[in-house]
């Protein structure tokens, strides 16, 4: 895994932008920390860092071929069987990295090589032949690319804060863009955060002419096989069963490496069926990793260690405490590059630290089996609505409603559930429309509006919202389920603008670690997104598919156990016992700090921290702990928006400095 950065634009000269591209390469080091390199034209600089992985010896970049030149972030894994392919038909390899088959099979067949990988990438091709320059990114957005207008070009990027190097460029809130990253726990289409950086979307293609024009091309779109796979499985053991293939030939896929690959254990049935299949896979020890919570109530160590020993895995467990998520948050945002609403990503932080410090670079996950298998309760909450606009409010109903979230207390307290039933009563004329699962997440979140600083003249317009999302989907969508709907809708907003990157690629690689997920391999996703709804949510049981797969072969405490969602403290880490905020969170979120960033009410946030003048009550919600972390979250990114950019240094090792006159 790698960092990639380039500019496009004739407006600066060909030592500038090298010297630019290197000091930008010198905040993504993190992400590449083996070799660095830069090809340098008059049109196209392009740099990389690199984390060696596959043909270690050989596969330096940007990789030049004839007219061709890439700067490559990712793995493609079927890169063996494509390189196969093309040596049939007599073209010759100097290497035997993955880079060099996208090359090729570039050369042979344009932009319509990209449909051809099953990988996790973000790719950068400078074609001097057709004088054009390609942006592409994977299918599911697992790997980050960002671009930025600059100087009558074009800059990209592998993260955002490598653009802070490009001189007259500082980024900046764009307070619509925060307000809906607040909502959805993400940005709709190619916005983000920030004023003026655009995200390339995920599954397509962007062509940079150098006349100036700017093409878009989706290769790729979720649900695009539902047709052709629709009557793939007659029969739920049929579906148990090519599930459990799908998955065994991703995770093989995932084991091609030229360096140990390890596993992340976080003691649900996700990450221990990917162990299993992986012990399965190599039939020797391997090293799975755990986070631990010195918080009873967050801790799943118990889970964590019934796994590994099924698999004989060597194991190794980080064990988090509150001052540990304190501590460590502002370098957590610092690599999240966004306002986050919880503190999960921080034990990921420093799980990473660890799996680096065990020498191992890569690790496979179990990201992605939530979003295609009905594994959050948004699906259950959808489909009670349904039962509940279908049928009228039932036993069933009710008893599934007391049953949501069984490690909440106030849903099996008589006093509060006639307040749960009018919250939810609330959706049932909305439950099925363009933002399905969405509704109750954008009910919860839109307090966030209050919080934000009055001056923007920012209103929340659910009618715009849909307007929105519905620009961005499918145009068959409609004739799709709700589950459908719904699992679309998570993939592209908290999968995509979120897990994958705040808790997935980011967490990862702040310390030079990749992540590898074979819940996401495509055919692993169009085969469950094709496959009955009862499949995946048989009653309100959920992932059923899979736990009825892999009976037998992994604990059966592990397929029994309640679905519980990955959390960390919270609030509880930042103020004490006498409601004092701690450490750099006094600094943050006192009332000067919050005036001086400006982007939040004042006596809001005020008025929000006096809540807590005797500590943090045990039965703290969700909701106030999002607000605090959101807040506390984006004044940390206003405070890394105004840190000096540190100067270039001579880091590592460059393997690739080619200047090319034409």
């Amino acid at each position: 895994m790698c960092g990639v950065f380039a500019i496009f634009a004739t407006s600066l000269g060909i030592e500038e932008k090298r010297e630019l591209t290197k000091q930008a390469l010198a905040q993504l080091q993190h992400r590449g920390p083996d070799a660095w390199g830069v090809y340098n034209s008059p049109k196209a600089t392009l740099g990389h860092v690199r984390l060696s992985i596959v043909d270690v010896a050989a596969g330096h970049q940007p990789m030049v071929s004839g007219d061709q030149i890439v700067s490559f972030n990712g793995e493609i894994f079927n890169h063996v069987e494509l390189r196969a392919e093309l040596e049939s038909q007599g073209v010759v390899f100097e290497t035997r990295s993955d880079t060099e088959v996208i090359l090729k099979l570039y050369q042979r067949d344009g932009i319509d090589c990209f449909r051809q990988f099953n990988g996790q990438f973000a790719i950068i091709i400078w074609d001097k032949r057709e004088q054009r320059l390609i942006a592409a990114r994977d299918r599911y957005g697992i790997r980050p690319l960002y671009l930025l207008p600059y100087r009558g070009g074009w800059a990209f990027s592998s993260e955002m804060k490598a653009f802070d190097c490009l001189p007259g460029f500082r980024r900046s809130f764009s307070p619509a863009g925060l307000l809906e990253h607040g909502l959805l726990w993400n940005t709709l289409g190619e916005t983000t955060v920030y004023n003026d950086v655009r995200s390339v979307e995920s599954g397509t293609v962007k062509i940079f002419a150098t006349s100036g024009e700017e093409q878009t091309r989706r290769y790729y779109q979720l649900g695009e096989e539902l047709s052709a796979r629709r009557d793939q499985f007659s029969s739920f053991e049929q579906a148990q069963e090519g599930l459990t293939q799908a998955l065994s030939d991703a995770v093989t896929l995932r084991l091609r490496s030229d360096v140990p690959v390890g596993a992340y254990l976080s003691g649900g049935i996700d990450s221990t069926v990917i162990s299993r299949l992986v012990k399965d896979a190599t039939n020797h020890d391997f090293r799975t990793f755990s986070v631990a919570f010195e918080d009873e109530s967050l801790d799943e160590s118990l889970y964590q260690k019934m796994a590994s020993e099924d698999v004989n895995s060597q194991h190794n467990e980080v064990r988090v405490s509150r001052q540990n998520i304190a501590d460590s948050i502002a370098d957590t945002v610092r690599h999240t590059e966004r306002p986050i609403f919880r503190t999960a990503p921080t034990p990921l932080y420093l799980l990473s630290d660890k799996v680096q410090q065990e020498r191992i670079k890569v690790v496979l996950t179990g990201e992605g089996a939530d979003e295609i298998l009905c594994g959050y309760d948004a699906f259950k909450e959808l489909k009670i609505l349904e039962a509940w606009k279908k049928n009228g409010y039932s036993p069933e109903v009710e008893g599934a409603l007391r049953d949501l979230y069984p490690h909440l207390a106030h849903y099996s307290d008589p006093k509060h559930f006639g307040l749960i039933r009018l919250y939810y009563e609330g959706f049932l004329d909305d439950y099925d429309n363009e933002m399905a699962g969405l509704n109750i997440r954008f009910n919860n979140n839109k307090i966030l509006e209050r919080y934000l600083n009055p001056d923007f003249g920012l209103q929340v317009d659910k009618d715009r919202m849909r307007e929105r999302i519905a620009a961005q989907l499918p145009a068959d969508f409609k004739h799709w389920t709700l589950m459908q709907r719904n699992s679309f809708l998570e993939m592209k907003t908290l999968l995509q603008g979120y897990l994958l990157s705040s808790q997935g690629d980011r967490m990862a690689l702040s310390h030079g670690v990749e992540g590898r997920f074979p819940f996401l391999d495509h055919q692993v996703v169009e085969q469950a997104f094709a496959m009955s709804d009862e499949y995946k949510l048989r009653g309100f049981e959920q992932k059923a598919v899979l736990r009825e797969a892999f009976t037998g072969k992994i604990p059966q405490q592990i397929i029994d156990r309640p679905k519980r969602p990955y959390m960390a403290p919270d609030l509880i880490s930042f103020i004490d016992d006498s409601g004092n905020l701690q450490g750099m969170a006094a600094e943050m979120m006192n009332d000067q700090a919050i005036r001086d960033a400006g982007l939040f009410n004042h006596e809001m946030v005020a008025k929000f921290l006096k809540k807590f003048k005797r500590g943090v009550p045990k039965d703290i919600g969700y909701r106030d702990n999002m607000i605090f972390t959101f807040i506390y979250s984006t004044q940390l990114c206003h405070y890394w928006l105004n840190k000096p950019v540190q100067d270039a240094p001579d880091y590592g090792l460059c393997t690739v400095d080619i200047v090319d006159t034409l």
